[in-house]
């Protein structure tokens, strides 16, 4: 089981232990009163966080509609992209004309933090309001770069930058995924 799906797993077992107990061993008697519907809610009324809503909508975002057609290309690419999933996560390629590619891959329950970048060339960066992580070069593959953009703590979307396969040019493949990333950043929830 990995990490995201131990962690989801632990949250539905503390929410379901939070509402039995929340019900189970009441023993205080009384009429049922109505809710004044006019009065603020109290300040400790559940409210559904930041991060559950973002994974949300995340998860309703189709990923070959983060790039528009002007978008592709401007990136030297051609539209409509393909998509597809990865290991269960929601991707859209855009290829050029052997000139390599870009892709979007929508993590929404997967934080920068969540996906294993150890031991690879990380530098922290800003995609439009989000915070980012590039990742130059990932497994050695010097014709890859890929821009993490941190929508919440537990989500995030993963922009892919490639240039030809025997290329090791990683500065041309991180120009795309940023420029990718950049386009694509105004569109998220």
């Amino acid at each position: 089981m990995n990490r995201a799906t131990t962690r989801l797993a632990t949250a539905c077992a503390i929410g379901l232990a939070l509402l039995a107990t929340g019900c189970a061993g009441s023993d205080t008697a009384g009429t049922p009163k109505p809710v004044d519907v006019d009065r603020p809610a109290s300040p400790s009324a559940p409210t559904i966080s930041s991060s559950v809503r973002e994974a949300s909508a995340l998860t309703d975002l189709a990923p070959c509609d983060l790039l528009t057609s002007d978008d592709v290309g401007r990136l030297g690419l051609r539209h409509p992209g393909k998509e597809d999933s990865v290991g269960g996560i929601k991707t859209c390629n855009w290829y050029g004309t052997g000139d390599g590619a870009a892709s979007a891959g929508i993590h929404p329950d997967d934080g920068a933090d969540d996906l294993n970048l150890d031991g690879e060339h990380t530098a922290t960066t800003k995609i439009g309001e989000y915070d980012a992580i590039r990742v130059e070069a990932p497994a050695n593959a010097k014709y890859v770069c890929y821009v993490v953009i941190s929508t919440s703590a537990t989500s995030s979307v993963q922009v892919i930058g490639t240039v030809k396969a025997t290329s090791t040019d990683t500065s041309a493949a991180c120009e795309r995924a940023t420029k990718a990333a950049e386009l694509i950043a105004p569109k998220l929830p």
